[in-house]
């Protein structure tokens, strides 16, 4: 129901990545432009969450890479360009429209919202048995010093979990073979 590439980019990107609101508006161009120019995916995200100070890491699936693409073509990016030049106000006026659309009038919170996504993250992952630590780094929650030791790995050794037991459960069928 999103007929907005930007709003449906970031849509996609927080699904995929599990990212809050916050995080994701704070997304510099330099935070992907390596990977992103090099046609790497899915493209690994090391942050700073913003909310708690933790660092960690998360991907953009290819579904949400392909979907940024669309979104920055024509934009002209420096490294401190934010990637999603919009409000957070502005964010949640718009999936409120669209939940509207989706689920008619509601009182109170929307059921819908960009935050709604991020949990969808965890309860696609939780369900398809993710590990339940690997879900926790990738959404920047503070892990236990004791186990934060045994999920120790590479960039690359990150990334191709995420490809593996991820991408696949955070990727819409339909848009699985158009990638």
């Amino acid at each position: 129901l999103m007929d907005k590439p930007l709003y449906k980019s970031m849509a996609a990107s927080i699904l995929q990545s599990g990212l809050s609101l916050s995080d994701l508006l704070a997304l510099k161009y330099g935070d992907i432009k390596e990977e992103f120019e090099r046609g790497i995916t899915p493209i690994c995200l090391s942050l700073i969450r913003k909310k708690t100070g933790i660092a960690f890491i998360t991907f953009l699936g290819s579904w949400s890479v392909k979907l940024l693409r669309e979104c920055l073509v024509d934009r002209k990016l420096e490294d401190e360009t934010p990637i999603y030049q919009v409000s957070s106000r502005a964010v949640h006026a718009y999936f409120h429209k669209t939940a509207q659309k989706f689920a008619g009038n509601f009182k109170g919170r929307n059921p819908y919202s960009p935050h709604s996504l991020r949990a969808a993250f965890r309860t696609f992952l939780s369900d398809h048995k993710v590990d339940p630590l690997y879900i926790e780094f990738w959404m920047g929650h503070k892990l236990p010093e004791q186990q934060s030791a045994y999920i120790n790995k590479s960039r690359e050794s990150w990334r191709q979990t995420y490809r593996e037991q991820a991408e696949p459960w955070l990727t819409p069928p339909q848009y699985k073979n158009s990638i």
